[in-house]
């Protein structure tokens, strides 16, 4: 007889299996992600914000295109740790960060960044979508 909470769980997310999704279809994606962020335009040297980043491929992308500093979040400490290591190995470990917490509650100040970019994630939360929305300008700097 199977345990029922194992077997839940690796239904719902199974952390290795998507990580390794992510990994595989990054191909795929990656020209299209890069021609959106260079069509966004965003500020040379601008600071950003990726909202569940997941293992950082667009925050690499975000980084290489603003030449500032990009910060990742996400909730899964394994995808973070993956993160860092494609951080360093691309050699962008000083521009880019990695930090533990969930879009609904940023573990971050007020007014730090000059914009917020969330792709595969902010779009499909469950319930009211005001509440995150105000969560993530709170940490967008005025204007």
């Amino acid at each position: 007889m199977r345990n029922e909470k194992n077997s839940t769980e690796s239904t719902i997310y199974d952390t290795d299996s998507y990580l390794q999704k992510l990994v595989v279809t990054n191909p795929l994606q990656e020209p299209v992600m890069r021609r959106v962020v260079l069509a966004l335009n965003l500020p040379r040297g601008s600071q950003g914000l990726d909202v569940g980043c997941g293992i950082g491929l667009q925050a690499l992308l975000l980084a290489e295109a603003v030449g500032g500093h990009v910060t990742g979040v996400d909730m899964s400490p394994k995808f973070l740790a993956y993160a860092r290591s494609i951080a360093e190995k691309a050699g962008s470990s000083e521009q880019i960060s990695f930090q533990e917490g969930g879009m609904n509650n940023l573990p971050l100040d007020d007014d730090t960044f000059d914009w917020v970019w969330s792709a595969n994630c902010a779009g499909y939360v469950f319930g009211e979508p005001l509440p995150l929305l105000k969560e993530l300008a709170r940490v967008v700097k005025p204007g």
